[in-house]
């Protein structure tokens, strides 16, 4: 496997535009959301995008003893088929990026076990289990009965 290239600075930067690439995903959901309900909901976990953001940046602050760049400006294409979204469909397009996101930084851990830089991945892939689980809880809920989950799978 070919060695893992990279510093801290830039993996927190990518998490940085990954969360500002989120937050427009969340926003265009919002627009083809089936309900009021699920608009809202879906804004709101936008705006967490917002928070999640702010943390990065203070890490970064932190670690790097620097400011922060501007994110890179965005361009997000969402698919014609995220169309009329119910709260459960919102919940599942949501938990199923901040899975990704976890398994991404627990890979890239693994990729570079007891450095500064593993530590980080993992602290990176604990953050994103958090939201996984807050969206998870939050899926079961609307769909009703835990068991259906899998069905989407």
């Amino acid at each position: 496997m070919k060695p893992l290239q990279t510093t801290p600075r830039q993996v927190l930067l990518e998490a940085i535009q990954s969360e500002v690439e989120s937050r427009e995903i969340l926003l265009q959901l919002s627009e083809r959301a089936a309900t009021g309900d699920v608009r809202t909901r879906l804004q709101e976990l936008a705006d967490k995008e917002l928070l999640h953001r702010a943390k990065l940046e203070k890490k970064f602050r932190d670690e790097i003893g620097d400011e922060p760049p501007e994110p890179a400006p965005l361009k997000i294409s969402i698919s014609d088929d995220l169309a009329r979204l119910d709260m459960r469909r919102a919940l599942k397009f949501v938990l199923d990026r901040e899975r990704e996101a976890e398994g991404n930084y627990r890979f890239l851990a693994e990729r570079v076990p007891n450095t500064e830089l593993g530590h980080l991945f993992l602290e990176l892939a604990e953050i994103e289990w958090k939201h996984k689980t807050e969206i998870q809880q939050e899926y079961d809920r609307a769909a009703g009965n835990p068991d259906d989950f899998f069905e989407d799978l």
